[in-house]
């Protein structure tokens, strides 16, 4: 059931980095310099596809999931923490309470899923 429930939220969260993304590019853009937003950019949709491609693992019950899901949601902890302080510095409490209860759902994912992966090697 827990590997069933971080499934879904993976591939929820994934899907809702790209949809972000598309809407914060399609409407006002970023602030960062043009080769700073490129990296920005590259690493937040390589994360989402790795979200996405844990979900599916998981959903499908394949040996590969607990490695690629600790990866996938050990760059969502690093990517909202930093989106956390860039939010809460700006005064945007609630973003910033999203983005730490998104931290602490990943937490949980990647400490479930290093416990399958000592279990089971």
């Amino acid at each position: 059931m827990k590997r069933k429930l971080i499934g879904i939220y993976s591939l929820i969260l994934g899907i809702s980095v790209i949809g972000m993304w598309i809407m914060i590019l399609s409407s006002s853009g970023m602030e960062e310099g043009k080769m700073e937003s490129s990296f920005h950019l590259a690493s937040e949709f390589l994360m989402a596809n790795f979200c996405i491609v844990s979900g599916f693992l998981l959903l499908l019950n394949r040996s590969k999931a607990a490695g690629i899901t600790i990866l996938a949601h050990s760059m969502v902890m690093y990517s909202v923490l930093n989106a956390a302080g860039y939010y809460g510095e700006r005064g945007n409490i609630v973003l910033t309470c999203m983005f730490i209860l998104i931290f602490l759902l990943s937490c949980v994912s990647v400490i479930s899923q290093t416990r399958i992966k000592a279990i089971t090697g």
